[in-house]
């Protein structure tokens, strides 16, 4: 009975060491008027015509203004960007877009960590490739515009960053910024 009493005790003692308390998306909800925690670098990029098409890049931050550790998905175990998107936002939000590259990424790679106050950077590629064989034929309209970078935070660490259990929208987007064709 002495042995099932202490063991019964041990098992408590461990379970109430390891159940700190769970981000919620309260901890992650940004209050009215709070500036986005993801910034780029400039408020308007030019897309300047290249051999194959055209090149713009931003540089996204994010600061971790939370209490608590942010994490984010990756590509590889080396990598210390976070995998990140591009998407419309504003009145043209459902048009056609097209711009940037795609990621092909290995599994079981877990997520990265930013602990509060630290800082985490992407270089985010804005720029798009000639393709004169798309149909239907792509359009000067589908490269530029309003835009938002997105990173792929995660409230939780994850042993496989595919697992990765996302922030809010708003906690993980950067401010707008205007995206342009370079004047002829």
């Amino acid at each position: 009975m002495r042995e099932y009493l202490h063991l019964t005790g041990m098992v408590l003692l461990t379970s109430l060491a390891c159940s700190g308390t769970k981000p919620g998306e309260e901890d992650f909800t940004l209050a009215p008027g709070t500036p986005p925690p993801v910034t780029t670098d400039s408020a308007v990029y030019t897309l300047a015509r290249v051999d194959g098409g055209y090149s713009a890049e931003a540089v996204a931050t994010y600061t971790n203004t939370t209490g608590r550790s942010v994490y984010y998905q990756r590509c590889l175990p080396e990598s210390e960007e976070p995998i990140h998107g591009v998407r419309r936002t504003g009145p043209d939000s459902t048009a056609r877009t097209f711009l940037g590259s795609a990621w092909a990424c290995v599994g079981g790679v877990p997520t990265g960590r930013v602990v509060p106050g630290a800082a985490l950077g992407a270089r985010v590629n804005l720029g798009s490739t000639d393709s004169p064989d798309a149909q239907p034929p792509i359009t000067p309209e589908q490269r530029v515009g309003r835009f938002r970078v997105e990173l792929a935070l995660c409230a939780r660490h994850a042993d496989d960053s595919g697992d990765c259990d996302a922030l809010p929208q708003a906690a993980r987007e950067s401010n707008v910024f205007e995206l342009r064709l370079a004047g002829p």
